[in-house]
């Protein structure tokens, strides 16, 4: 997010698989990470959801604008789905049924590093069984407002946390607090205010940031704090069914997901790297460096939901937004892992 701009200050003092002819096991041995679409420069590529199909659906926060991206014909151009009416940029992105998902929009400026507090919003994607045809979506998606949240400060990520009862939790970056979101009726509350979620108001440095639901706890990064902390959580209504506990630290943390042993890999956007986190703590980079362009301001993981690449996993990226390297544009990166 924009204010990492303060934690770098501080800091500073073919794809692993193109469904074709090469095995997964070559393709990735020759080129570990690939580039599977680059945005032009000055995109800030803020989060994404991979479809059942294996399609990309990124968020852009440099422009109120979803796109899917094709990581199997890297030559095809992103699909825009929608540009979203009356705001900046879009933020979290998740899928709470079948190629149903839900976005966050809001008034975050990457250029002033300012938020607009109220301007958020929670909208509605339904994709259906639009194929992309002459460079559009056919049928379109449709796409709904489901919600302004006014008390939101810097709505963030998101994640379901019941989806027979149509249930998400949304992250406030800027006070430092979760809503539990009806997505059918529309209401919402507060149900957790944590002091591990809480930003550095003096550094302008966001606190809870990625966030996800597994095994019952709440799992989330906590930029202002440099912690990934997790939180036993009710699914019936998102209050805290105990206390937080850190997990790992000195985690300068974006969004992240989960492989299937329980492993979470941490998009860490002002050290321009990913990381990996074990169930038990122990954390490693896996791609990237602070000086390197690999996965320059990396905002995002999501693992691939096909036979043919459910071991790649998908990064978004700003393109060095935070430095030190040579801004790019925006892109979504395939790892090997």
């Amino acid at each position: 997010m924009l204010a990492f701009f303060a934690c770098i200050a501080l800091l500073s003092a073919s794809t692993c698989v193109n469904g074709l002819a090469l095995s997964h096991t070559h393709t990735c041995a020759t080129h570990p990470s690939r580039d599977i679409h680059q945005f032009p420069n000055g995109t800030w590529v803020e989060n994404l959801a991979i479809r059942q199909n294996g399609q990309i659906l990124v968020t852009v926060l440099s422009a109120p604008e979803l796109y899917q991206v094709d990581p199997f014909h890297t030559d095809s151009p992103p699909t825009l789905i929608h540009r979203f009416p009356r705001v900046m940029g879009l933020l979290g992105i998740v899928e709470l049924q079948h190629d149903v998902f839900y976005v966050i929009a809001g008034n975050l400026s990457v250029v002033t590093l300012s938020t607009t507090n109220g301007s958020y919003s929670v909208w509605k994607v339904e994709m259906g069984s639009g194929k992309v045809l002459d460079g559009a979506i056919d049928p379109p998606a449709i796409v709904s407002k489901v919600v302004d949240i006014p008390e939101g400060a810097l709505l963030n990520g998101m994640a379901v946390l019941n989806e027979s009862r149509g249930l998400v939790v949304i992250g406030d970056s800027g006070v430092g607090q979760v809503f539990t979101l009806d997505v059918e009726t529309g209401k919402y509350s507060k149900t957790i205010d944590d002091p591990t979620m809480k930003p550095t108001s003096a550094l302008q440095v966001p606190g809870i940031n990625g966030l996800k639901i597994r095994d019952g706890y709440l799992y989330y990064t906590s930029s202002a704090q440099a912690l990934f902390i997790r939180i036993p959580i009710n699914g019936t209504d998102g209050s805290p069914a105990g206390p937080a506990e850190a997990v790992a630290r000195s985690i300068f943390g974006d969004d992240f997901s989960f492989d299937s042993a329980g492993n979470a890999y941490i998009a860490q956007n002002p050290l321009n790297t990913v990381s990996k986190v074990t169930g038990g703590g122990v954390v490693s980079i896996v791609a990237g460096s602070l000086n390197s362009t690999e996965v320059a301001g990396a905002t995002a993981t999501g693992f691939g939901r096909t036979p043919n690449d459910r071991s790649v996993l998908y990064v978004t990226t700003t393109g060095g937004f935070l430095g030190p390297v040579i801004m790019q544009g925006g892109k979504v990166v395939a790892l090997c892992t």
